[in-house]
């Protein structure tokens, strides 16, 4: 045989065997899979606390949505990862005064949703509300670690299954398990919350192997409890859980929620990671390619971005199903509450003794009798208010969520500890060399979570060692009694132990209300008719003055 042709004779043979090994193109399947996460009610691109329009919605998801899938000319999946049933004035009118079906979950139905996971904001309004919405979505509400208490079993669909071309699809919802922690016992009555990594662990198994899935999809409504470059822990741990679920066997694709933040799809342990911010601001696409494998199909190479909403038209179908109700709320949040008689803002209510702020500490007094407050300012959205008249849409504004509020007892050595936690966030004084001095603060904690107390006098010092920055602690002008009982009233997501402050979910409860933050918050501006925006200064932030400079010597 001639050896120039036997050589071109094993080039070709070689050529056709990896031809054959390789999945040729039209053997390929492409599937892309579209998120969004925490739209806490934004239907329309509509800023309903200052009136005005807003970036991102889920109208302009859908716009987008229907695009890429008349575009695509491959399957397309439609997913959710929770906190979405609350956080709009739409939402809360509907489901608290009008006990009328969702908006989100109509425009849902429009914009064709395939599945949603439950997030910790869908019982805000106790389980009656959000079995209505699950009876109005024409999509699964997933949750596959929220269980009944006294059987274990589901309490919601664990998972669905897709068909994506041949490709089987097994997509998991789950919730972050602090929901004890947060909500009122009432609105999650006989339900307990499994650890979300066990849960994912057992159903990733399930789907592989009993359902025949080649993809396994968990919606997971948490954020990362470690940074997704250097591995650090955030310390939240107690509420986040998606480092730890990237590190469960058989996820392909980790889409989470939550924490609100904006993660692009990338890499992480070897699972494809994201997160699309709130409020419908991004929708994350990842386009798939899948190719066969000895046990199905497998992922042969990927593309992800977050795309920014902000520039599409509204779905007028969205548009159109949502105006009256839309109107009804316009109508009502201009409805007048009372006056105030001085300027009013949110700026700098952390650094120092605000109105706003003490505002809200009176009201927590007056509604419960108690001695002591603890509260913090919940957004820095809150629009200026003009001295005049005050409006249902600044009180929305300015208490953003349906917290109630709960009188609990505690020690003085106990108030303390939580005037410390809370003190966490001021982390020391940067001065200039010929200039002003700033705070450094911890960019880490949520600023909910730096609460202030009201009826004691205290200072702050942020140069001080974490736990011993809360100073000259007084009662009545006298040094407070560590052993002394104080009643202390907070919001139920305080008093549950969210954010993580010591003593206050174990604390003897003494007293609960029923009616919501912003509704007695309006109630005692109508009542006053005219208010005064007080500051009583009773705490104040700084190190003690260790040295005194002397004035120069008069003539």
């Amino acid at each position: 045989m001639n050896s120039k042709l036997h050589t071109s004779s094993v080039g070709i043979i070689a050529l056709v065997a990896v031809l054959a090994a390789a999945p040729a193109a039209s053997q390929q399947q492409t599937v892309t899979i579209l998120h969004t996460s925490d739209m806490h009610g934004s239907v329309l691109p509509w800023d309903d606390f200052r009136d005005r329009p807003a970036d991102g919605s889920l109208a302009q998801v859908s716009t987008m949505a229907k695009a890429i899938r008349a575009e695509a000319g491959h399957p397309v999946l439609l997913l959710d990862s929770g906190d979405t049933i609350q956080g709009t004035p739409l939402e809360q009118f509907v489901h608290v005064r009008w006990s009328e079906p969702s908006p989100i979950i109509a425009a849902m139905n429009e914009a064709g949703y395939d599945a949603m996971a439950v997030g910790n904001h869908e019982f805000n309004f106790g389980l009656e509300v959000l079995d209505r919405a699950r009876r109005q979505a024409g999509f699964p509400l997933l949750s596959a670690n929220s269980v009944n208490a006294a059987t274990g079993e589901p309490a919601f669909p664990t998972h669905a299954v897709f068909t994506a071309g041949e490709v089987r699809v097994g997509v998991i919802g789950l919730v972050t398990p602090n929901i004890p922690g947060w909500e009122r016992p009432e609105h999650y009555r006989g339900l307990a919350f499994r650890p979300m990594s066990e849960v994912a662990a057992e159903l990733a198994v399930h789907l592989r192997e009993d359902e025949g899935c080649d993809l396994i999809v968990v919606l997971a409504h948490t954020g990362f409890e470690r940074g997704l470059d250097d591995g650090t822990t955030s310390g939240t741990e107690y509420e986040n859980f998606a480092w730890r679920l990237s590190r469960v066997p058989g996820i392909d694709l980790l889409l989470t929620g939550h924490t609100h933040e904006n993660i692009p799809p990338r890499m992480l342990d070897g699972v494809i990671v994201s997160q699309p911010a709130a409020r419908a601001r991004f929708l994350t696409r990842i386009d798939l390619v899948l190719e066969p494998s000895d046990d199905g199909w497998r992922i042969a190479s990927w593309d992800g971005w977050n795309l920014p909403t902000a520039d599409a038209e509204p779905d007028p179908a969205i548009t159109k199903e949502t105006a009256a109700a839309h109107r009804r709320v316009a109508e009502s949040l201009d409805g007048p509450v009372g006056r105030v008689e001085a300027d009013l803002s949110v700026a700098g209510c952390r650094l120092h003794d605000c109105a706003p702020l003490d505002l809200i500490h009176a009201v927590q007094l007056d509604a419960s009798g108690a001695e002591l407050s603890l509260a913090s300012l919940l957004t820095d959205r809150t629009p200026d208010l003009a001295a005049g008249p005050v409006t249902w849409r600044w009180v929305y504004a300015f208490y953003v969520y349906p917290n109630t509020l709960v009188k609990l007892q505690l020690t003085g050595r106990q108030i303390a500890d939580v005037l410390e936690h809370s003190a966490r966030y001021y982390r020391g004084v940067d001065c200039a060399p010929d200039g002003p001095c700033a705070v450094v603060t911890d960019a880490d904690i949520p600023r909910y979570n730096v609460d202030t107390i009201e009826g004691m006098s205290y200072r702050i010092d942020p140069t001080r060692p974490e736990g011993q920055r809360v100073r000259d602690l007084r009662f009545d002008g006298r040094p407070v009694d560590p052993e002394r009982r104080f009643t202390i009233v907070c919001n139920n997501y305080r008093a549950a132990g969210g954010g993580g402050f010591p003593h206050l979910a174990e604390a003897e409860v003494v007293w609960q209300s029923s009616e919501e933050m912003a509704d007695l918050i309006g109630d005692y501006l109508a009542r006053a008719g005219s208010w005064y925006p007080e500051i009583n200064d009773n705490w104040r932030l700084g190190p003690a003055m260790t040295t005194e400079r002397a004035a120069p010597a008069g003539p």
